[in-house]
């Protein structure tokens, strides 16, 4: 190489390609991220929702909703409705709320959202009250000369329509018994079968046996 003559500078094609290559590398980097971020954020708020029970569940389309005569079955909230409202319009009585909130593991009692689908069960009383209906009343045969007097209901006389009276403090069961109807033949008042049943520890009302000895509380 002849002197005083610099030596010629070479130009660094490599590095420009690297930093061009890095450049593009950063931006598929960054389209991944935010695209990631995206869909986690869509399916954050597009979650299906935990089941909260039959009292929180919502239909799109709801059915008809039950009535008095036909439970159990089930009701759709409407607005302005509370639980005490749908007790009156079921049981009519506005206090049995608590068999409402029961039956759908309601645990606010004062908070129901409109479109609500919540199960309305029959109650023990409302079951011991359908079975104590007697389909016909009992047919008398009295001798053809004599005119049968009226049969009461709750007393007046030693019948009723359930049944002859029962003045003692015990009763044996026998075949076709209700606790409703004991309790209307010793009580003349159906709804006291519950006494009934406390005295003698029965923790289902529907269910006694023929030979069953109970107590009747005077």
């Amino acid at each position: 190489m002849p002197r005083g003559r610099k030596p010629k500078q070479q130009s660094l094609p490599q590095i420009d390609n690297l930093d061009a290559n890095q450049s593009k590398l950063s931006m598929v980097l960054g389209a991944l991220i935010v695209l990631v971020v995206g869909v986690l954020v869509f399916n954050y708020f597009n979650k299906n929702k935990p089941d909260l029970g039959p009292a929180q569940q919502t239909e799109i389309t709801q059915g008809e909703d039950v009535s008095p005569e036909n439970l159990p079955g089930k009701y759709t909230v409407k607005e302005g409705d509370t639980l005490f409202l749908i007790a009156e319009k079921y049981y009519a009585d506005g206090d049995k709320f608590t068999e409402i909130a029961k039956a759908n593991n309601i645990a606010d009692v004062n908070t129901v959202e409109t479109g609500q689908v919540l199960e309305i069960p029959k109650l023990v009383e409302q079951v011991a009250m359908a079975s104590a209906t007697p389909t016909s009343a009992p047919v008398l045969s009295p001798e053809p000369s004599v005119t049968p007097a009226p049969v009461s209901a709750t007393g007046g006389g030693d019948t009723t329509v359930w049944g002859e009276k029962i003045t003692g403090d015990t009763y044996t069961v026998t075949e076709g018994d209700w606790l409703s109807t004991i309790s209307a033949r010793a009580y003349g008042d159906v709804y006291s079968f519950q006494k009934i049943a406390v005295a003698n520890n029965i923790s289902n009302p529907d269910l006694i046996l023929p030979g069953q000895v109970l107590k009747l509380p005077r």
